[in-house]
């Protein structure tokens, strides 16, 4: 609670409110990240490399890639593209390609900076020829829902269910054979988005089931030791995941969720999936930046990283990780053309890094992987709706060290901090404006 001389009281409950396990924060390698950072000479990638995921960087952890193109993507393809987009059901066209060798390459390089991150694959589209409309990006045009792109066009066909199992068994043990481990994927980002302009494709929770437990997915996955995470969309449609865990019991490791739900992500029915499904990891997978207003610091990262671990989150996840001043590449016809990420690349010597990159820090430098979140029962105030937050996590570290983020956008704060557990007190100034975080030994 706080008063008019600005004192703050928090308490963090460490005797009983042990939460989650945390696995990691991190970014999305989109082709247009790949390509940026190919163009830096060799020193200057590694510097960055260095910067992004070094032990005294901000050691991500937790890594998102695009399986195939997305909307941050020079050119569309996907990894079994066939002549008049005519059926492969043998896959003997599948190739991962220049695009998919260079996303590959550049993730097992970052292994080189650290050995243990969790990357994750999403697909925006399966190959064209396993869609109803056999077009791997519908065109941007739907007139009362009966246009070029719908759920009853763009969408998955339930004809390829075996065929597409096997796609990404391939692209694991490809993308294996050049050092790449994947640990976990989702079948579809953004399924129930069916868009026209850029890779977008509607997938049933039914499909998912049906995929993992009947194709033979879950099994071609287990034999690689790849986690399938269900859904990979926003917070407002919380059945669907439920729904693929209930059509595939015991091979969904992870509900994946999305920030985007209008006007803000509800992020309380984590909550209720946790208590329906207390054994499942859940991840906040995407949650895009744009370019943020001169002279006002950007909570963007901040509360799309907080509030999801306050409701069970494991790890977070912000949208593509580096492009061009022209936030590219990307696609020409639909999309987010005005996505900003922690990394613009202006030439071969020169990268700058933005507020994301800062902001992503104050999580991945500070909380470790193996950490433990615990519940914060006295302090955190304010609504997502209204700029007046004073959010707060707390999570302690294998060595029993504490990493505690305030995210505080009400007013300068003298912190009174508490264990439920001890009785240490920590007294400090967390300032207005800013995210903040205290490391306890």
């Amino acid at each position: 609670s706080s008063n008019s001389t600005g004192g703050y009281s928090v308490v963090i409950d460490d005797a009983h409110g042990q939460m989650q396990e945390m696995a990691g924060f991190g970014h999305a390698w989109t082709d247009s990240t790949v390509t940026v950072f190919n163009e830096l000479d060799a020193d200057v990638l590694d510097q960055l490399l260095t910067e992004l995921f070094g032990a005294e960087g901000n050691n991500m952890g937790f890594m998102r890639h695009s399986i195939g193109s997305s909307d941050l993507s020079g050119e569309n393809y996907s990894y079994d593209d066939t002549p008049d987009n005519e059926p492969d059901l043998e896959l003997s066209h599948f190739d991962i390609g220049p695009h998919g060798r260079a996303m590959a390459d550049m993730i097992a390089k970052m292994g080189e900076y650290k050995s243990d991150v969790t990357v994750f694959g999403s697909p925006w589209s399966a190959p064209a020829w396993m869609k109803k409309n056999r077009l791997f990006i519908a065109p941007n045009l739907n007139v009362n829902g009966e246009g070029s792109y719908s759920i009853t066009n763009n969408t998955f066909n339930i004809r390829y269910y075996e065929s597409y199992a096997q796609y990404f068994a391939k692209y694991i043990d490809a993308f294996a054979e050049r050092g790449a481990k994947i640990s976990g994927i989702t079948m579809e980002n953004e399924p129930l988005n069916p868009q026209g302009g850029y890779p977008c494709m509607y997938l049933d929770a039914a499909d998912e089931g049906i995929l993992v437990a009947q194709a033979g997915l879950g099994e071609l996955m287990a034999q690689r030791d790849v986690g399938i995470w269900a859904y990979d969309h926003n917070t407002d449609q919380p059945s669907y995941p439920q729904r693929v865990v209930d059509g595939a019991p015991g091979q969904i490791q992870a509900a994946a969720w999305h920030c985007y739900e209008s006007p803000v992500a509800n992020y309380s029915k984590l909550d209720d999936f946790f208590y329906d499904n207390p054994d499942m990891l859940q991840f906040m997978t995407e949650c895009s930046n744009f370019e943020p207003k001169a002279g006002s610091i950007n909570f963007e990262v901040a509360d799309n990283f907080i509030r999801p671990v306050q409701h069970h989150a494991s790890a977070a996840a912000m949208w593509v990780m580096g492009t061009n001043p022209d936030f590219g590449p990307h696609t020409t016809t639909g999309g987010c053309a005005g996505c900003k990420g922690s990394i613009v690349v202006h030439s071969s010597r020169v990268y700058e890094k933005t507020n994301d990159y800062y902001m992503i820090g104050q999580f991945s430098r500070f909380i470790r992987r193996g950490a433990i979140n615990y519940r914060v029962i006295k302090g955190n105030y304010g609504s997502p709706l209204i700029a007046n937050q004073f959010y707060i996590i707390a999570t302690q570290n294998p060595d029993k060290s504490w990493a505690v983020v305030f995210m505080n956008n009400l007013k300068d704060a003298n912190v009174t901090l508490q264990f439920t557990g001890s009785s240490e007190v920590w007294q400090g100034l967390v300032p207005n404006s800013t995210v903040t975080t205290w490391q306890l030994p």
